[in-house]
């Protein structure tokens, strides 16, 4: 059996002695005959000759029969990945992550921080970290780990914070005896230990005289500030930064009560001998060796270091040629790679923070700003206050050009919000400066917990960064969507609104509570779920809806549907994730499922209690769940936990069929796997689901509820007349799809005919994306499914349900692509989009939902005028400048993929040096978004040679890859491309998972025909090694071959004929 694959067998044929002769006779059963005359009659005699040609005869048959079995054996054959192999692909071990001391508690981390920024070449950063620590290790340890990314340390120190025969409450304050540079850590600070009895006003009183003395405000050192200062950019030295020692907050420990300043330096009395270190870059750890074990207390480590800014975890980007912004990013890499850490996510600390910086630049962190101290070359050192327990990877700063722009109270609360921007401007017609206060009294409301921090700064970041980023108090936001103005399109209004609804959340989440790795999906879900929900209520003004089922649920869906689906609960290794945003999308399906399976007022409840219950603690599944029963009352034989259990230990969703009995007004309920690519009698999952249901004289606000639990199917009784429809999953809460008997399905198209909006909008798209999704599947005639959406055309004006059906027809048209019917289907939706294209594509200004829509199928399927506006406005403009203006930035990469399927060389042209001189990432990315749309192989394959040559940015190759799927013709180029330059793919991207995972994913849509998987499968075969953390990637592309081999020879036929009448 061949690696990775799956084979079963049966007995063909056994011996059986029904088969053979038999005497009827026992044993005592004589057998006579008469005389036997021995002489030639009928038959023959062997002669030796004959006999040894029998043989020779026998011989080369086995022979024979040996080599064709051989050769049949070495064919490829159809097989599938095997789920266990999958799973281990990108599980934990496949690349090994070694936690820190697990006996080592970080209690608090002091930073300095001296970034040394060149915006044209390399840029590095020197640091000193103070960690102080707490060993609860009885045995004593002899060594301690770290986790260290690309960090060189330079100068390590190990103290005992505690005298070793005291176990008794003690003070340990941190005195200078002078001043002393940065860079010379071994100044003259002593340590003193003062007892219990010791006065503690004298030490307050010590501290106030030289915080009064030595300490710099904000606002004097801005007033110093002058047009000759250097920057940091300028100089390669370190800046010399000048400090003094003061104590800071009292941190209470079991026994202890540190109380620690900047920087402090230990006493020779209470330094413990290091005897060795060393540095494991594979795994990112590093180990100091001791000369003794150390045992219970409390320690300090203070570290040198050096670091690299690597385009991962740090980002360097101009406003202007002279004005740039850096900052972190380190939420999903860790704090490793900014200096040495304990375990990044298990701890919460406390951080103190100061980062070095030339005068005209500012440093925002988590925390507001307490002192500013100048240093000895006119730069300044920025000290911030304390921070709330943080997990390492929370921790973020950014360091540049920019200014406070506005400055608001956050809702009802005395945290401060400030906007800041490149330059002096007013926001006075800022959309989120106008709905921020808005966004935190709903999420307030969500949580029934106030904001939890002092403040949150939010930036705007340079054109060249295309993502936002978030820590606790301080949030980054692409430029397109901080400009977001009053007067902007709505479809650029709801984007800002959504991401600024996520990042706000953020704030009360990943502050205070902390969740497994694996488990990260339980809170990115919930903001995925509550930015949507709530947008409707703080902007009703511009009819902004709850879009989540066609913009995250259908997508998930569609990529969920295979039978290689993984479940939620694996625990996926960070470096071969792209992103989490898959795992958060399903997430958030299922805690929408959470919330519509039990009361709103319980599922609130929740929440605010986890958060309480879990502040500055780690939490998981099991203890969200615990909260929730605790808030709701569920059946009988019900577990909550075991409900999702079902849900995330298994990959794919159900397929809920309902059969209604009308005579006996009874209904049976099926469940089985919904599977594009398998039929769904090779599966055997089951889920608990919450189902709920409505006829035509329910309430939509309150329907049926009950559970069906993990079995094939269940009856229930004294149901609906038969004259009236029933419908399951009313807007489609629950994360399943639903299929009915022939009459339903009648009925409830007939009463969408009669009134269309008796139905609420989410639950029409809903029905829409069954419908077609179950013919996809097999289960149904497309035949069905188009006479449902009839009333579309002339009636439906919502922007859910043609969402809807557009991801479907898009779906179609690619499977459509290389058969004799394309052209027909082509003309059929031309015809059925135009009434809409007709009242809404000219409303370019308004950028409604519906608009973008309208436009997007009119343009993919060849409207005549569609493609007139894009042509016209591609000859007539004289620059890219008067593009823009003509083409909202909401339908722009419609636009330009529009320019690229008819395009030839000229517009290739134009493409390519367009993506050469814009400076604007997002604009960038809808360019090269766009550049798999043209038709022409030379043109995709240069685009993949160019890649392959490193003529792209590593954060733009899977979104020019990701794009290739999207176009048949251009699928079908990345198959081969891929097939025949992998081993140089693989060596030129070892290590970049997301890369490499791309590249085989731009294979999806590319497999028609027998031929194709054969070739797959030998690919897979030969390159099975080198294919390590991309394997369920490639289980995918072969589950979507299955899938588009089997619906052309099942379903064409279909098409056809719906297009012959048609016609």
């Amino acid at each position: 059996m061949s690696r990775g694959s799956i084979c079963s067998w049966q007995d063909y044929g056994r011996r059986s002695s029904q088969s053979m002769p038999q005497f009827s006779g026992g044993p005592v059963e004589f057998m006579t005959s008469d005389d036997i005359e021995l002489k030639r009659g009928d038959g023959w005699f062997l002669s030796y000759t004959k006999i040894a040609g029998i043989v020779v005869v026998f011989i080369i048959g086995v022979v024979a029969a040996g080599f064709l079995g051989w050769y049949i054996n070495s064919l490829p054959k159809k097989e599938e990945f095997d789920s266990v192999d999958l799973s281990d692909d990108e599980i934990e071990g496949a690349v090994d992550e070694t936690l820190a001391s697990p006996f080592v508690i970080p209690l608090k981390y002091r930073l300095e921080l001296i970034p040394i920024i060149d915006v044209t070449g390399s840029s590095r950063l020197k640091g000193r970290v103070v960690i102080d620590f707490r060993v609860n290790d009885t045995t004593g340890l002899d060594r301690i780990t770290l986790n260290a990314g690309n960090v060189t340390v330079t100068n390590y120190k190990l103290s005992n914070l505690e005298t070793p025969m005291k176990k008794r409450r003690s003070i340990i304050v941190y005195v200078s005896s002078g001043s002393s540079e940065f860079n010379d850590f071994s100044g003259g600070r002593v340590l003193r230990s003062v007892n219990d009895n010791s006065t503690e006003d004298s030490i307050q009183e010590d501290a106030e005289t030289e915080n009064a003395s030595e300490a710099t405000t904000l606002a004097e050192a801005d007033n110093q500030t002058t047009a000759t200062e250097t920057t940091i950019t300028t100089t390669e030295q370190p800046i010399t930064v000048t400090t003094t020692l003061k104590p800071t907050t009292v941190q209470t420990t079991t026994q202890t009560i540190v109380e620690t300043g900047s920087l402090p330096t230990d006493d020779d009395s209470s330094r413990i001998p290091i005897a060795s270190y060393d540095v494991d870059e594979d795994k990112k750890i590093l180990t100091i060796r001791l000369d003794s074990q150390i045992q219970q207390g409390v320690y300090e480590l203070d570290l040198e270091y050096e670091t690299a800014m690597d385009e991962g975890e740090f980002f360097i980007a101009n406003y202007t040629e002279d004005m740039w912004l850096m900052g972190t990013r380190l939420r999903h890499s860790g704090a490793k790679y900014l200096f040495p850490v304990f375990d990044d996510t298990v701890h919460k600390s406390v951080f103190s923070v100061s980062v070095a910086r030339s005068k005209e630049t500012r440093v925002l962190t988590n925390m507001p700003s307490s002192t500013l101290r100048d240093t000895t070359d006119g730069s300044v050192l920025e000290t911030f206050n304390d921070s709330v327990p943080l997990s390492t990877n929370e921790l973020a700063f950014l360091m540049g050009h920019v200014k406070p722009m506005n400055e608001t109270v956050i809702g009802n609360t005395d945290a401060v919000a400030t906007f800041w921007c490149e330059s002096n401007r007013d926001l006075h017609d800022s959309y989120l400066l106008d709905k921020l206060g808005s966004i935190v009294i709903n999420l307030i409301d969500v949580f029934s917990l106030a904001y939890p921090l002092p403040k949150v700064d939010i930036v705007c970041l340079p054109p060249g960064i295309d993502e936002n980023m978030a820590s606790p108090g301080l949030i980054a936001i692409k430029q397109s969507l901080f400009n977001t103005a009053d007067k902007s399109s709505l479809v650029v209004k709801s984007r800002a609104l959504k991401d600024l609804i996520n990042l706000m959340g953020q704030q009360w989440f990943s502050e205070l509570v902390n969740v497994n790795r694996s488990e990260e999906w339980i809170l990115g879900g919930s903001l995925i779920h509550f930015q949507h929900r709530i947008v409707p209520e703080i902007d009703p003004s511009s009819n902004l809806a709850d879009s989540f089922l066609v913009d995250v649920q259908q997508y998930v869906m569609e990529i969920d549907g295979y039978t290689v689906s993984r479940p939620l609960r694996e625990n996926v290794n960070n470096h071969l994730l792209e992103s989490l945003n898959d795992e958060y999308a399903k997430g958030a399906c299922l805690i929408r499922m959470l919330h519509g399976a039990i009361s709103d007022t319980a599922f609130r409840n929740g929440y605010k209690k986890l958060i309480n219950r879990w502040r500055y603690n780690a939490t998981d599944l099991a203890d969200f769940m615990n909260i929730l029963k605790e808030e709701t009352e569920l059946p009988d034989k019900i577990s909550l936990e075991e409900a999702m259990n079902s849900w995330i230990s298994q990959g794919g969703h159900p397929l809920v069929t309902v059969m209604r009995n009308y005579e006996e007004r009874s209904i049976t309920v099926y469940q089985e796997q919904f599977s594009l690519d398998k039929p769904s009698e090779s599966t055997s999952k089951f889920w608990q689901i919450p189902l709920n249901y409505i006829n035509s004289t329910g309430n939509w606000s309150s329907p049926t509820t009950l559970w069906f639990p993990a079995e094939p199917r269940i009856t229930f009784y004294h149901v609906d007349p038969n004259d009236s429809w029933i419908l399951f999953n009313v807007n489609k809460t629950g994360y399943y799809r639903v299929h009915y008997d022939e009459k339903n399905w009648m009925l409830l198209k007939a009463a969408l005919a009669e009134n269309h909006e008796l139905f609420p909008v989410e639950t029409r798209a809903s029905l829409i994306d069954d419908v077609f999704s179950l013919a996809a599947m097999g289960v149904m005639k497309y035949e069905a499914a188009f006479a449902f959406i009839k009333y579309m055309q002339m009636r439906e004006r919502h922007y859910q349900p043609w969402a809807a059906l557009t991801r479907h027809m898009l779906k179609l048209s690619r499977l459509l692509y290389e058969t004799s019917v394309f052209n027909d289907f082509q003309e059929y939706i031309v015809k059925f989009v135009s009434p809409l294209y007709n009242e809404t594509g000219y409303k370019l200004e308004e950028g409604s939902e519906l608009t973008m829509v309208a436009i997007e199928l009119a343009c993919v399927f060849e409207h005549a005028e569609c493609l007139d506006w894009a042509k016209n406005i591609f000859q007539n403009s004289t620059d890219d400048e008067e593009i823009e203006k003509s083409v909202p930035s909401y339908v722009r990469e419609t636009f330009y993929c529009t320019i690229a399927r008819y395009g030839t060389r000229k517009e290739w042209n134009y493409f390519t040096e367009k993506i050469r001189s814009t400076e604007d990432e997002e604009e960038r990315k809808r360019l090269l978004s766009s550049a798999a749309c043209f038709q022409a192989p030379w043109v995709l394959q240069s685009i993949l040679s160019e890649i392959l040559q490193g003529r792209f940015k590593e954060d733009e190759i899977p979104v020019i890859l990701k794009s290739f799927p999207r176009n048949p013709a251009a699928a079908q180029v990345a198959s081969r491309f891929v097939r025949a330059n992998w081993p140089e793919i693989a060596q030129r991207f070892a290590g970049s998972y997301p890369i490499l995972k791309s590249f085989v994913l731009s294979m999806v849509n590319g497999l028609t025909t027998e031929q194709d998987m054969e070739d797959l499968l030998i690919f897979r075969e030969n390159n099975y090694d080198s294919m390590k953390g991309t394997r369920y990637a490639a289980a995918l592309v072969e589950a979507n071959g299955n899938f588009v081999t089997t619906w052309l020879k099942n379903s064409l036929a279909q098409i056809e004929n719906i297009l012959k009448v048609k016609a």
